[in-house]
């Protein structure tokens, strides 16, 4: 019964990846297209609609915390808590590899699309291509796989670890909105960057619930 509910995860798991995957290529292909371009705009003059002093002091917090250099602090902070508190080798490893393989494949996409980043007002200044949002792609990895890791240790003994996945989902969600609110990134930047982060998510959960898996099953050997 354990078997089968294992390879059933794993089928949900890699057809929800391969779906993410084929929507990505497909709005990959659409960059060009009007009914594209009309979204794009009407989506970000919604949400720069709302700019002045304090909503841009929170986009730039937001994108602070999607910054690679944050990235890399909390991981270590949160990856040896992982490896000596819970003893959890393999996923300090899966989260570490995780994170440099999205920010590597976010830059090899980015070279090969080669898309300009949006004309108009930039609140910050910003390098490189547009397409696929770096912040978005690797932070939603990132907090992604954070949330779902606290969330997997701590939810036996805080009733209350349910709301870790939440808040991560939502920070995600503010850092992409803030690419758009600040005007360095298309909302289908943000939205393609959800979409890849997330099928590289998939993949490093899959890979998390087959090493606990294996965990377990040692340990009932041993019983």
């Amino acid at each position: 019964m354990q078997e089968r509910r294992i390879y059933r995860d794993l089928l949900v798991g890699l057809s929800a990846a391969l779906l993410m995957l084929l929507i990505f290529g497909w709005l990959s292909q659409s960059l060009s297209s009007s009914w594209l371009e009309n979204l794009d705009q009407s989506v970000a003059a919604l949400i720069q609609s709302a700019r002045g002093d304090h909503m841009t002091g929170i986009a730039k917090l937001f994108t602070l915390m999607g910054e690679g250099v944050t990235e890399f602090i909390l991981f270590f902070i949160i990856g040896p808590v992982l490896y000596f508190k819970f003893r959890h080798r393999w996923e300090t490893l899966i989260l570490f590899i995780g994170v440099l393989g999205t920010w590597g494949l976010n830059s090899l996409v980015k070279g090969w699309i080669e898309r300009d980043r949006p004309a108009g007002t930039w609140l910050i200044e910003e390098e490189g291509f547009s397409f696929p949002s770096g912040h978005s792609m690797v932070s939603s990895l990132f907090y992604g796989l954070v949330g779902y890791l606290l969330w997997v240790n701590l939810r036996e003994r805080w009733s209350g670890a349910w709301i870790l996945p939440i808040v991560s989902m939502l920070l995600i969600l503010g850092i992409g909105c803030s690419r758009v609110y600040l005007g360095v990134h298309y909302p289908s930047d943000v939205l393609a960057g959800f979409i890849a982060g997330g099928a590289c998510l998939t993949g490093c959960i899959l890979a998390v619930r087959e090493v606990r898996h294996r965990r377990e099953w040692r340990e009932a050997s041993k019983s």
